[in-house]
C-alpha cells in the first residue's frame, strides 16, 4: 500500500482536527503548493470542507481558511463477523462510531451468516438514504484471511475455509467492499485513531475467540504473500509451552460453566469484576498470553504493544498480571512492559476493526482507492 500525497494532507487534516494550509504543509511534509493542488481536489472529492476565513490571534498576519474532515457527509458500513454474532455499524470518516447493531449466529454455516448480515447492511444503507454517502463496506473477522482475493482461508473456530466474503457482500450489497484480518484491520485503526498513530514499529495482540498478532514496520501492517501473518499459535505454543486454543474466550466460558454454571462471556466477565472466583481464569489468561506477549516484543522490539482482552479494565488485576508477565519473560528487559498498553477503542473493538479495512484505504490513497470510487 503507497501512501500519496493527498493522503498525507488528508491525514494530517485528521489529526490536526482543522488548521489553515500552511500548518497542513508542514505536519504532513509536503510543499505549499502541493496541499493547495491536494486540498482542492480533496475538497472537490467531498471529503474535505473549507471553513470560513478567520484572522490569526490578535489579527495580526493574514486571513485564512482552515479545512476540515467533512464527517458527516462521508460515513463507512462496517460488518465484523465474530464467533457468535455479526456487529454491522456506521463511522464516519473521523473515527466517530454512528450507530451499531449485534445479530447473534442462528447456525454457523457460512452463507447463513452471511445473508443475516447483507440483510441488516442493505436496511442500514436504506436508512441512510438521503444522508451521508456511504464510501464502501469494511468487513472484518478473525482467522486466516487473504485481503487480495477476498477470501476467508480458514476460520479454525466457525470451521469456514475457502468462503469467498468480499465477493458475497459486493453481489447483494452493491457497495464496494473490502475484506480483511480483524487484527491486522484493528493495526490500522490504532494507526489512524489510535495509540500506534506517529508509532514506527508496532503490534497488536488479539485475545478472544481466536488469537492473533498483527505487525507494523514503518507504519506499514504486515500481510505475507500467503496471507499467513499473525498465525502466532504454533511458534508459541512451542516457545511458551501451552496451547493458545485453550485461552480463548470459549475456553474460559467452559471453565467457568464448569466452575460456577456461568454459561456466556458477559456473565463470566460480570462475575470476574465482582472479584467472584471465575477473576482467575482471567488472571491465568493473562499470565499466560503475557509470555506471548514476551515473545512478541522480543521478535521485533517494537515501540508499543496493543493488547485487546476482553478482561483487560472490567476485571480488577487482569491489567498487571500481563505486564508482570512481560517484566518476567521479556529477554529484552524489565521496561519492555512500559511499551504495553491497552486498546484505544473500549467497546469498540469490533466496530473500527471492521471500518478500518475502509477507511485505511481512504486515507492512504483517497483520491484513488475504492471508497474515493464510491463518491
Amino acid at each position: 500500500m503507497t501512501n500519496s500525497s493527498a493522503g498525507s494532507v488528508l491525514r494530517a487534516v485528521l489529526e490536526l482536527g482543522s488548521a489553515p494550509r500552511s500548518v497542513l504543509a508542514r505536519h504532513a511534509g509536503v510543499s505549499p503548493a502541493t496541499v493547495t493542488w491536494q486540498t482542492k481536489a480533496l475538497v472537490a472529492a467531498g471529503l474535505l470542507l473549507e471553513l470560513p476565513e478567520t484572522s490569526a490571534p490578535g489579527g495580526v498576519g493574514r486571513p485564512h481558511s482552515p479545512l476540515t474532515l467533512d464527517v458527516s457527509g462521508n460515513v463507512v458500513l462496517a460488518v465484523h463477523i465474530a464467533a457468535a454474532q455479526v456487529t454491522v455499524a456506521v463511522v464516519d470518516i473521523g473515527g466517530t462510531v454512528r450507530h451499531s447493531e449485534q445479530i447473534p449466529h442462528r447456525t454457523f454455516a457460512p452463507y447463513d451468516i452471511l445473508a443475516a448480515a447483507v440483510a441488516r447492511v442493505r436496511a442500514v444503507a436504506e436508512g441512510l438514504a438521503g444522508g451521508p454517502r456511504v464510501l464502501g463496506l469494511g468487513v472484518a473477522i478473525g482467522g486466516r484471511v487473504d485481503t487480495t482475493a477476498g477470501s476467508v482461508i480458514d476460520h479454525a473456530f466457525l470451521r469456514w475455509r475457502d468462503v469467498p466474503v468480499r465477493e458475497y457482500f459486493a453481489e447483494h450489497t452493491g457497495l464496494p467492499t473490502t475484506l480483511d484480518s480483524h487484527t491486522r484491520a484493528l493495526c490500522h485503526a490504532e494507526h489512524l485513531y489510535g495509540r500506534l498513530r506517529g508509532a514506527s514499529s508496532s503490534i497488536v495482540l488479539f485475545v478472544g475467540n481466536v488469537i492473533d498478532a498483527a505487525f507494523a514496520v514503518h507504519g506499514q501492517v504486515h500481510y505475507g504473500p500467503r496471507s499467513g501473518a499473525g498465525g502466532v499459535d504454533r511458534i508459541l505454543s512451542a516457545a511458551a509451552g501451552f496451547a493458545l486454543d485453550d485461552y480463548g474466550d470459549h475456553a474460559l466460558v467452559r471453565r467457568g460453566a464448569r466452575l460456577t454454571g456461568v454459561t456466556t462471556m458477559h456473565e463470566l466477565i460480570t462475575a470476574a469484576a465482582r472479584g467472584g472466583p471465575e477473576r482467575r481464569l482471567f488472571l491465568d489468561r493473562a499470565a499466560a498470553m503475557g509470555r506471548v506477549a514476551a515473545v512478541l516484543i522480543d521478535l521485533l522490539d517494537p515501540e508499543a504493544l496493543v493488547l485487546v482482552d476482553r478482561g483487560l479494565g472490567p476485571v480488577p488485576g487482569v491489567r498487571e498480571a500481563y505486564r508482570a508477565a512481560v517484566r518476567e519473560h521479556a529477554a529484552v528487559g524489565p521496561d519492555a512492559a512500559e511499551v504495553v498498553f491497552e486498546n484505544s477503542f473500549p467497546g469498540q473493538v469490533l466496530v473500527m476493526s471492521a471500518a478500518a479495512v475502509v477507511l485505511r484505504e481512504l486515507f492512504a490513497e483517497p483520491l484513488t482507492s475504492s471508497a474515493a470510487k464510491a463518491v
